[in-house]
C-alpha cells in the first residue's frame, strides 16, 4: 500500500513539475502600454504576441531590443506555420475569418483588432532576424514599419499584402531594397509586389523577373505565394527585359497588364498578358464583365477567380487547352464564346463554381456544325452546373 501511496506521490509531482514548466516557458513583460508575450530561445528571446494594454497613448509600437538583458530576436506567434485557412493568428493575437452569412470579414479579437488600428507605427529593433509568415496578416493599412537588416525571409507574403503608409528597409539589409513602392531583391531583378497603393505601376527596366513569393525555386507561369501583391493597382507595365513571370491570379482581374512591345518573351493584347514562347495565359483582365482572351493564346493553364460581374468569355480559336473557366464567372447565367471548330482539351473533367448558385448554367456557342462534336468532347453535365450548346 505505502508503495503505491508513494508512487502516486511521485506522479503528482513529475505531473507539477511539468505544469510549472509550461507557465514557465510563456513567460510577459510589460513596457509602456503594451504587453509582451514571450519565450527564451539559445539565440535570444522570441515575442510571440503583443497586447495593447488600451486604446490611448498607443500610436507608436516600439518593440523593446531586449527583455531582462536578453536580445529578441524572433516575432511571431509559435503555432504560425504559414497556413491559409485564417487559424493562424499574427503578432497581435488576431486573424480575420471569412462567415458566410452576410459575406461579412470578422477579426478573431476584434477588441484588440480595433486598438491596433490606432497604432500609427510600428518600430522592429535591429535585433530582430526572423518573422513568422503571418507576423503582420491582417493590421490595417497606412501604417510605417521598418525591416532590419538580418531579416532575410517571410517578407513578400505579408509586406506586400498590407499597403503601408512607410516601409524602410535598412540598408544593410542583404536581400531586400525598395524603389518606388516596389519591393525587390537587393539586386533590383526581382520585383516581389507593391508596398504601397498605386494605381499605376511601370516596372522598374532592372527588373528581369516578377515573383510574389518568398520562394526562390520560381517556375514560369506557376503560381505564386498569394494574389495581393498588386492589389489595389489599376495598370501593371512590364517592361521589354522581364523574362520570367509568377503571378497568383486572385481577385485581381480588373487591373490591366500591359507589355512592352519589344520583350521577346510576354505579349499583351486588351490588358490581357500571355507567354510568347508556349502560349499559357498569364494574367486574364475582364472588361465591362467580358474576358477576351487574346488570339494567340493556346492554353488557359490554371483556376482564375472572378472579380466583379464577369458574364461573358470569348475563347480564340488558338487556344487548344482549357482549364475550370467556370470559377471564372460570378453570375447565374453565364455565356462561352469558342471561336474554334475543334474543341479544346479540358483539363480537368469536372467543372466547380465557387459563388452563391446552387446551379449555374452555361450557354456555349460554337461555330456552325460543331455543336455534336463539342458536346462528345464537353461531357460537362454536371451536379453544380448545367451546360447548353448552341451553334451561331
Amino acid at each position: 500500500m505505502k508503495k503505491i501511496i508513494y508512487a502516486a506521490m511521485f506522479f503528482l509531482v513529475i505531473t507539477m513539475m511539468c505544469g510549472n514548466a509550461e507557465k514557465a516557458e510563456a513567460k510577459s513583460y510589460k513596457a509602456g502600454k503594451f504587453k509582451y508575450q514571450y519565450k527564451n530561445t539559445k539565440k535570444g528571446v522570441w515575442i510571440t504576441k503583443i497586447t495593447p494594454l488600451s486604446s490611448k497613448g498607443i500610436s507608436k509600437l516600439n518593440i523593446p531590443a531586449k527583455i531582462k538583458g536578453k536580445k529578441v530576436v524572433k516575432l511571431g506567434n509559435t503555432k504560425d506555420k504559414g497556413t491559409t485557412d485564417y487559424t493562424t493568428l499574427n503578432l497581435f493575437g488576431v486573424r480575420i475569418g471569412y462567415y458566410e452569412e452576410g459575406g461579412i470579414y470578422t477579426p478573431s479579437n476584434p477588441k484588440v483588432h480595433k486598438r491596433v488600428a490606432k497604432i500609427k507605427k510600428i518600430r522592429i529593433p535591429d535585433s530582430v532576424v526572423s518573422i513568422t509568415p503571418s507576423c503582420f496578416f491582417d493590421v490595417q493599412e497606412g501604417k510605417e514599419i521598418n525591416i532590419p537588416k538580418g531579416v532575410k525571409k517571410e517578407v513578400v507574403n505579408q509586406f506586400t499584402r498590407v499597403k503601408w503608409k512607410k516601409v524602410k528597409i535598412s540598408s544593410k539589409n542583404k536581400t531586400y531594397k525598395l524603389k518606388s513602392g516596389c519591393l525587390l531583391s537587393k539586386n533590383g531583378k526581382i520585383l516581389y509586389g507593391l508596398v504601397y497603393k498605386k494605381k499605376k505601376l511601370i516596372v522598374p527596366k532592372t527588373v528581369t523577373e516578377i515573383n510574389t513569393s518568398d520562394s526562390r525555386d520560381t517556375v514560369e507561369n506557376t503560381m505564386g505565394d498569394h494574389g495581393l501583391a498588386f492589389f489595389g493597382c489599376e495598370t501593371i507595365v512590364i517592361s521589354k527585359n522581364v523574362e520570367k513571370i509568377n503571378f497568383y491570379i486572385y481577385n485581381c482581374l480588373l487591373m490591366k497588364v500591359e507589355g512592352d512591345p519589344a520583350n521577346k518573351y510576354f505579349a499583351s493584347k486588351d490588358g490581357s498578358l500571355y507567354n510568347k514562347k508556349n502560349g499559357k495565359l498569364i494574367w486574364l483582365h475582364q472588361s465591362d464583365g467580358i474576358y477576351n482572351i487574346p488570339d494567340g493564346v493556346k492554353e488557359i493553364p490554371y483556376d482564375f477567380y472572378a472579380d466583379g460581374k464577369a458574364k461573358k468569355m470569348i475563347i480564340p480559336a488558338s487556344t487548344k487547352k482549357v482549364s475550370n473557366v467556370s470559377r471564372y464567372f460570378s453570375v447565374k447565367d453565364a455565356i462561352i464564346v469558342c471561336c474554334g471548330k475543334e474543341p479544346p482539351i479540358l483539363t480537368e473533367n469536372k467543372w466547380l463554381h465557387f459563388n452563391e448558385f446552387d446551379v449555374m448554367n452555361f450557354t456555349i456557342y460554337v461555330p456552325k456544325g460543331c455543336k455534336e462534336t463539342y458536346e462528345k468532347a464537353w461531357k460537362l453535365e454536371g451536379e453544380y452546373v448545367k451546360f447548353t450548346f448552341v451553334e451561331q
